[in-house]
Parts: structure tokens; sequence; C-alpha cells
């Protein structure tokens, strides 16, 4: 009796195991808890992932607000692509004109370019960069165009290029109220700014101080004159982890903006904050440099980066081309930023042409992927040509015109 009961008694402990196991494996993973949510002082302000541009947080973003110092982006720029086109060179010995005086600029930041000095264009890269000259940066426009306001007509035709619709400029050093930007927008170019001279960070905008003028810099009669060490006003370097770049501002129409840059292991997050109020210099750069640090911290605690795995990409078939096929790959590197405890969820969905006819141009979009996590998408990336593929000859053009056209007889209606 006492054993038939044991038996009963474990068999029902072994029905309610099973029936427990069951439920938990039909249950669905419980969603991960939204990021707590986020109020910053400023007027405007975005954080975005760097490898995809994905929007992580945003705040008034796309409200037009001057720039102050952050134009100083787009004067180096400019002059990184110059470098690159050869057109010149960082050894190049810039002629400092009267505009560019530091004299002519009192209580703004500067250089302190004299006349008769001999600075160089990567001494002036320096001097805009790490202690926002003024005169370093009306020096190095007129050098690169031949005048401040042609050199405004470059930037802005640059902004145009690129798509912008708010970013206008006034001058290359933003002490005017006309030049405007939206942290949107901004963002979006300071990311186009680091693919593009990624050099910058470490050449530039890490760098916690400039020295200037030495010894070289000066003529004969004053080669006396003590160097001013200056310091960078981004009060992140070296006390937020991970933080590089990018660049400060102030002017009173906006008040304190900041635009930066932190990488944490493969996550790269960029934030530009924008009117950031503060009654003193002291007071509004300390405010800033905290909004800083708590929409960044707030980045690297509620996101991180993954690199999922891919489904199997097949190749596309090429019609009337001197190859049958052309191979798939993502047009960049694959690599996703979630909401941190939503990882176990990335699901991937892919769209492919199924053919395509020749010519294909390499880097040709032929199809996506699609990721989403905890059911909300979070990137799309292209997937594009491999490599270029020609037409073919005339008799392999002729013969898959009459394939397809057979096939177009059968598949229609279907």
């Amino acid at each position: 009796m006492l054993r038939c009961i044991f038996l009963r008694r474990t068999a029902v402990l072994t029905l309610m195991a099973l029936l427990s196991s069951c439920l938990l494996f039909v249950m669905p993973t419980p969603a991960a808890a939204a990021p707590p949510e986020l109020k910053l002082d400023a007027k405007s302000a975005i954080l975005i992932d760097y490898t995809t541009g994905r929007v992580l947080f945003e705040q008034n973003a796309d409200e037009p607000i001057p720039p102050a110092s952050l134009t100083k982006l787009m004067t180096l720029h400019l002059a990184f692509k110059k470098l690159a086109s050869g057109e010149i060179s960082k050894d190049d010995i810039v002629p400092i004109r009267k505009e560019a005086w530091a004299a002519t600029m009192p209580g703004s930041s500067v250089m302190f370019l004299e006349p008769g000095q001999i600075v160089t264009v990567e001494e002036l890269l320096k001097g805009i960069a790490i202690v926002s000259g003024n005169d370093a940066s009306v020096a190095l426009a007129q050098y690169l165009a031949g005048s401040v306001d042609a050199f405004v007509a470059m930037m802005n035709q640059e902004a145009q290029e690129l798509g912008f619709k708010t970013l206008h400029f006034a001058d290359p050093a933003g002490l005017s109220p006309e030049n405007k930007i939206t942290a949107r927008e901004f963002a979006q170019f300071a990311r186009y700014y680091i693919q593009q001279h990624p050099e910058a960070l470490t050449e530039l905008h890490s760098v916690q101080e400039f020295t200037y003028p030495q010894p070289h810099n000066l003529p004969e009669d004053k080669k006396n004159t003590p160097p001013i060490t200056q310091y960078n006003r981004n009060k992140l370097l070296g006390t937020v982890p991970g933080v590089d770049g990018l660049k400060t501002g102030f002017i009173e129409e906006a008040g304190y903006n900041i635009a930066l840059t932190a990488k944490r292991g493969d996550l790269r997050l960029i934030a530009v904050i924008l009117g950031v109020p503060g009654a003193t210099e002291e007071e509004g750069s300390a405010r800033r440099a905290e909004e800083g640090t708590e929409l960044l911290e707030w980045g690297f605690s509620n996101f991180v980066a993954v690199k999922p795995d891919l489904p199997e990409i097949k190749p596309v078939r090429v019609w009337k081309g001197a190859a049958n096929q052309v191979e798939l790959v993502p047009a960049q590197p694959v690599q996703l930023t979630v909401r941190r405890g939503t990882e176990s969820s990335l699901t991937v969905t892919l769209h492919q042409e199924s053919s395509v006819i020749a010519p294909v141009a390499e880097g040709q979009k032929l199809g996506e992927l699609i990721f989403a996590a905890d059911g909300q998408e979070v990137a799309r990336i292209d997937l594009v040509a491999a490599n270029e593929v020609k037409q073919g000859g005339f008799f392999r053009r002729l013969w898959d015109t009459i394939r397809l056209t057979i096939i177009g007889w059968f598949t229609r209606g279907k």
C-alpha cells in the first residue's frame, strides 16, 4: 500500500515537473526594461551610435541654434580635404594677415598669432582643434580660399553637397550668431567627419594642451618671447573613460555647446548638446561637462555593441553579363548597437534580388539586411555587388534575351 502511494506520488511529481518545464519553454522571454528617462537642461541634444548612425536619445534635436566654436569642425574638415587632395601640405607656411592677429580679437579664444610669425598649416590645425583659436581659423580660411568670404562660401557649399538642410555658416570660427546648426544634423556631420578623418581624434581632438609660440615661430627680434600653454576646453578628456573629442563652444545667443565622441570596447557614441545655461563661464563650462558626462554614461549603460551572425547570402544571377552571377557583401561592417538585455532577441531578415541584368556596378545595391531586437527594428544594412560585371558579348546577350523571353511566357500571369 505504501509502495503504491509512493509510486503514485512520484508519478504526480514527475508529471508536474514536465508540465512546469513545458510552461517555461513556451513562455516568452520577458522584454528588456526600457532605458531610464533622461532630461537634460540643454535646449537641444542628441546621442547617436557611430557605426550605424542610429539615434539613441534626442531632445529638441531639430531646433536651429548658433553652434559657436563647433563651427570649427567644418573649417578643419575643409582643411583635411585640401590636405588629402595634395593642394596644401601640413608644412606649408601660412602668412598672418591683419584680420588674423590675436590683438584684433580681445576677449576671444585665440592661438596668439601676430604679424611676422612663422606658422605652419599643422600648427594652425592644432590651434583650432585644441585651444579653439579664432585667429587660427581666420588665418587658415584665408590661406585655403584667399578670403574669409570665399571660405564661408566653401563651407556652405560643402554642407549642401553633404545633404544638410539646416547647417549654415557665416564665418570660419563661429563668432557670428548667424551660424546655424541642429543637434541632429551636426551629429550626422560629426559622424562623417570622424569617418573621413579618423586621425584627427588622436592627432588633434584628444590632445590636452598646446604651447605657442615656440622659438621657431618667432622673428629674430622676438625670440625671447615666452610661449603660452593653453589647455583643451573639453573637460571630459582624461576624466570620462573613452572620450577622445570633439569640440566645445560658447555664444551668448545660445549658451554652452559641446560635440562629444567616446569609445568603450566596440561601441563608439557621438553626442551633441546645445544651449546649456550658465550665468558665468565657470558655471556654464561645468554644467556642459556634467550634461555631456550624463548623456554618455546613459548611452554606455543602456546600449551595447554586437556583431551578429549573418544568414547565408547567395549570389545574384546576372543575365546578359560577362559573368553569370555576382557575390553580395554588406556595404559596411555588420556591427549593431542594441538596448542592453535584448542581445539574445536579435533577428535578421534577408531581402535580395533573385536576378539582375548586366551591367552591374561594383557597390550597386542588390539587397539589404534588416535587424530587429526585442521586436523593434534597429538597423538596415545594404547588400551590394562585390565586383563589377560588364555586359557580355553579342551572342551571350542574344542567348539570354531568348531565355528570358521564354521564361516570361511560362511565368506570365502567375
